[in-house]
């Protein structure tokens, strides 16, 4: 006899529910809409579950025993292969490169799994990689057992078997950010939730994105654990929510390894398609989990960042995406370097938080910049700002402001190839710097348009300034001068000398300034 009131509901429009409880019904129904494709009949399912789907709600139908349906349920979305990575139903991981299996494997042993009672470590396992045609070997920690394949004991009373009727204590591998401050309030503390919202809370993992946070300023000798970043989304449709994580799969590794909040959780959205017409709104939280220090056996959440998407801020980060240089790898035999952008993720920053893609270039590039790291970076990025510029009407006008500035640049430079002896070239990586040094003592308006119009002289005739006169004129007067000191600022990184007699300066000022080379050995914990 099939039951007709359902055993169990969810719905995202219920009252007392978190982010965390909207992503894992979402993280259930992905499972769910795989399972129906691997056991069609409900007949081949333990107590003969069904379930029935809408875009908010869940239904759970099933027959005789509790423990026995929901036992199969649990068994089937959480497993591990014989290669001993976590395998979750919800993602397909089947379909997914064994690069990114040991990414999630990580991510969800580092973030949820954290505390050793909660899975049974296996042995070390050493694989072969082929990346971009190459052989690499790679390491990591298999697993025999984690406490999502067993859950069904908690959700049901042993005697009975049947669903319990008051709340499912839980603690932070169930609920991120839930844990008892103190043993001895443990019992005033304790996290607790109803059955239902417990069983939605276990599939939390299939919906996440863990992201690697790496910060330039470091020291890239010394060997850093790794901070993970785990991107939980607002979830307002569950099959809209389902096609973008699964969509997620396609990125490579190597995207997944950001140097800010921001753009972990823009990277998210990345791959959304954008119309024209139409509104476009998301959100969703960057939780950090690190180490505090070398010697912590576990990583602590460290900082939460909320962060909300519109269409202007996806499509313009897409941009970045699509014109600033991207992460890339160097393999070697035993390891894999990624190569981290800074920039990007620091133009994502400001993408978040509301400013222009360009803001607060000085403060992080100078201010912030004392082994000049950053502003290195961009020289190797100078054709994605020139783009980004030419696509904005908005920032077309600062476009005019670089051709300007560089021209005079250029003048400047001719001076000193005159100048040099026969067969000897100009130093003109020490006039950049030179250049960058003279900006940064620009500490008001009045000092910033003295240097800016002296400089402009010293350039001599410019084709620009005489074509574009009453624009620079306007820029000038009308445009706060740190914004035009920053433009100045790009103007400088991104020249390319030309008609140089050999590229020995050219070769020595890109080669000392290319992009952060982190590790991404699997840790050993």
């Amino acid at each position: 006899m099939v039951a007709t009131q359902p055993k169990i509901s969810l719905s995202l429009d219920a009252a007392d529910t978190t982010i965390m409880h909207r992503v894992g019904m979402t993280g259930l129904y992905m499972t769910l809409k795989r399972l129906e494709k691997q056991y069609p009949s409900s007949r081949q399912r333990g107590g003969h579950i069904s379930w029935f789907l809408t875009a908010d709600t869940i239904e759970f139908f099933w027959q005789g025993s509790d423990y026995i349906a929901l036992s199969w349920l649990i068994k089937k979305s959480f497993q591990i292969d014989d290669t001993g990575l976590i395998h979750l139903t919800g993602l397909d991981n089947d379909g997914i490169d064994l690069r990114q299996k040991i990414h999630i494997h990580e991510g969800i042993c580092a973030v949820f799994l954290r505390l050793n009672k909660f899975y049974q470590a296996g042995n070390l396992v050493s694989t072969e990689l082929t990346v971009e045609e190459k052989k690499v070997e790679y390491q990591y920690k298999s697993l025999t057992w984690y406490a999502h394949q067993t859950f069904a004991e908690k959700l049901c009373e042993a005697d009975t078997q049947q669903l319990r009727q008051d709340y499912v204590q839980i603690t932070s591998w169930l609920y991120l950010g839930g844990i008892v401050r103190h043993a001895r309030t443990q019992n005033t503390t304790k996290l607790e939730e109803k059955p239902e919202y417990a069983l939605a809370l276990l599939f939390v993992p299939v919906v996440c994105h863990y992201c690697l946070l790496h910060i330039p300023s470091e020291d890239l000798k010394e060997r850093k654990p790794h901070r993970y970043l785990v991107v939980i989304p607002e979830i307002k449709d569950f099959e809209d929510a389902s096609q973008r994580r699964w969509r997620l799969q396609q990125l490579e590794t190597k995207q997944l390894h950001v140097s800010s909040l921001g753009e972990a959780g823009l990277l998210y959205y990345s791959l959304d398609d954008i119309q024209p017409q139409g509104d476009y709104y998301q959100a969703c939280q960057v939780w950090l989990y690190e180490k505090i220090n070398q010697a912590s056996r576990q990583r602590a959440l460290m900082s939460i960042e909320e962060i909300k998407i519109d269409k202007n801020t996806l499509t313009t980060y897409q941009q970045v995406q699509k014109y600033f240089q991207p992460n890339y790898q160097k393999i070697k035999p035993k390891q894999i370097f990624i190569k981290v952008n800074p920039i990007r993720s620091l133009i994502a920053d400001n993408l978040v938080k509301g400013s222009p893609w360009w803001s607060k270039f000085w403060e992080k590039l100078v201010i912030e910049d004392s082994k000049k790291y950053l502003f290195n970076q961009l020289f190797s990025n100078r054709e994605g700002f020139i783009i980004m510029a030419e696509n904005s009407e908005e920032d077309n006008q600062y476009l005019i402001f670089i051709k300007v500035f560089q021209q005079a640049m250029k003048g400047n430079f001719a001076k000193m190839y005159a100048k040099a002896e026969s067969g000897k070239e100009p130093p003109i990586k020490k006039k950049v710097e030179r250049l960058r040094a003279e900006l940064n003592y620009c500490y008001d308006e009045l000092s910033f348009k003295e240097y800016l119009s002296d400089f402009l002289v010293r350039g001599g005739l410019n084709k620009y300034f005489n074509q574009y006169q009453e624009e620079m004129a306007l820029l000038i007067k009308k445009t706060p001068w740190q914004e035009l000191r920053i433009w100045s600022l790009l103007a400088i990184a991104s020249y390319k000398p030309k008609d140089q007699p050999t590229n020995k300066d050219d070769n020595s000022f890109s080669n000392n300034q290319q992009l952060e080379e982190v590790n991404y050995e699997s840790e050993e914990e």
